[in-house]
């Protein structure tokens, strides 16, 4: 029954910045260590090991001697791991078949007494509001329900403008229904009556989903490999109501040979994945959201972000993350800002989403300095394109990788770029292209020295782009610039004009 999903050498020497988190769920026990408490923290390490410890909570009441075994050999592991990686801050929380079972006191117990943890059994409303953080702290804007579906229960919150609203625990786990064997019409009678606890759903119809727990985030990861989606990240990835339905009416149509042998649904899933998609399927039907998305952060990332400064709180993930990979991966971290100050009059009158991707492309434009000139735009690309962001989609993805690119290339030809212009509309990437080419005439006005860029101005007319350079400054004004120049003012349709200006 054991998984494992590792990302880094236990042998690797972890910052002593760093926190682990260990997840005693119902279905896994999980150790994650993330390289912080931050705005934006990275995984550094992170392994699960499927336990089923509430397989049989439905039917007896319990946890399984087996199941119990199983994760305190992980969880002698996990501690051993953390202590020889010198990590101080270790957070272990217990969910549901652990606070609900009869023997879950005498196992935690156990655990303290053999690993040295101090276990933390959340209550509902505990691991309710933890789950709706984790997904605030990587979609500020998030407006609606968020549901995780573990293996022993479903917990559902109402978030809104950052803060947790409603919240309900039910006893919906998906594990914990699939091993009750019950009848799908009495399984979809029980689920309904559960819900009735949550007499608050009424109250979120037409907002959106947040689907967080593995079971659905198996359905995403299906859906992207069937439809062929330019990128698998789970994060963030949307769906109507109605291509929701369509892929739950397949895969309750699917035999359990057709789940075993379908591409991106793992073997491990297949005896809940029916169970969880009949959940989902109930609850959508009482909340009717506008859209599914779904996030890859849930209790975990929600314990640490409980954690920050109110202050620390409010800043963007998606701009404290690009600020991150400038300072460790670029020449002129600092020069973003600049960048983003001069070009900006190009994108007034862009809406607020549209400044913020303009400003975390500026930010990351000097990501791919170090590679070979003929990688730079490619390197580039795919470490925008496929890094581990949140606070953005996946079409917001696209437009900043494919900005950088361009920054470095001039333009979009090349194999690398194929799969994210699939995900934009033709206006959109004529955007990303413009950012692009003027981020590239950015760099090449400055050399990446600070204070240039801040004595120019360009000037967006009817007919016209303005650059507007002091006479002190003229001498910059060579052929490149000067090429460059006219392929931006080209790519918005306008007539490229540079203009000297006396003084200093």
């Amino acid at each position: 029954m054991e998984e494992r999903d590792r990302e880094l050498d236990p042998a690797v020497k972890v910052s002593d910045r760093s926190t682990a988190v260990i997840d005693i769920g119902s279905n896994s026990v999980r150790l994650v260590v993330f390289d912080g408490p931050q705005r934006v923290p990275l995984p550094k390490f992170n392994e699960k090991v499927l336990c089923g410890l509430g397989q049989d909570l439905g039917t007896t009441g319990l946890l399984g001697e087996k199941p119990m075994a199983e994760a305190l050999n992980a969880l002698r592991r996990y501690a051993a791991l953390v202590n020889h990686m010198g990590i101080e801050r270790v957070m272990v929380a217990a969910t549901a078949a652990v606070r609900e079972a009869d023997n879950g006191s005498e196992f935690v117990s156990e655990i303290e007494q053999e690993c040295d943890l101090n276990v933390q059994v959340l209550s509902g409303k505990q691991e309710a509001r933890y789950s709706g953080l984790g997904v605030i702290s990587s979609i500020p804007e998030a407006d609606g329900l968020v549901g995780d579906l573990g293996g022993g229960s479903l917990e559902l919150v109402e978030v809104a403008a950052g803060r947790i609203d409603q919240t309900a625990t039910l006893p919906l786990g998906a594990l914990r229904l699939s091993h009750m064997n019950m009848a799908e019409p009495k399984l979809r009678k029980l689920i309904n009556q559960k819900f009735e606890k949550a007499d608050w759903l009424p109250d979120v119809a037409g907002r959106n989903f947040y689907a967080v727990g593995g079971a659905w985030r198996v359905l995403a990861r299906y859906h992207i490999v069937k439809t062929g989606h330019p990128l698998t990240i789970i994060h963030n990835y949307r769906l109507t109501p109605e291509e929701i339905g369509t892929l739950i009416d397949e895969i309750l149509a699917m035999t359990p040979e057709q789940l075993l042998a379908a591409n991106g649904i793992p073997k491990s899933r297949v005896d809940i994945i029916r169970t969880a998609a009949i959940t989902l399927q109930e609850l959508l039907n009482k909340a009717t959201p506008k859209k599914i998305v779904f996030s890859g952060n849930g209790l975990r990332e929600g314990m640490l972000f409980s954690e920050l400064k109110k202050s620390v709180r409010r800043r963007d993930p998606l701009l404290e993350a690009c600020r991150d990979m400038a300072a460790s991966e670029g020449r002129f971290a600092e020069h973003g800002e600049e960048i983003y100050g001069w070009l900006k009059g190009l994108v007034l009158a862009a809406d607020e989403r549209g400044r913020r991707l303009t400003l975390a492309a500026a930010t990351l434009s000097d990501i791919a300095w170090w590679a070979n000139s003929d990688y730079r735009a490619a390197q580039a690309f795919r470490r925008i394109f496929r890094a581990p962001f949140s606070g953005i989609g996946h079409r917001g993805r696209a437009m900043v990788a494919l900005a950088v690119y361009a920054r470095y290339k001039g333009d979009f030809s090349g194999p690398a770029t194929d799969d994210s212009l699939r995900l934009l509309t033709e206006q959109e990437a004529k955007d990303a292209l413009s950012v692009g080419l003027a981020l590239r005439l950015s760099h090449t006005l400055s050399g990446g020295t600070i204070g240039i860029l801040s004595r120019t101005q360009l000037k967006l007319s009817a007919n016209t782009v303005t650059l507007r350079v002091p006479q002190s400054l003229s001498a910059l004004i060579g052929v490149h610039v000067v090429n460059q120049f006219e392929t931006l003012a080209g790519s918005l349709g306008k007539t490229a004009e540079i203009s000297i200006i006396k003084g200093k």
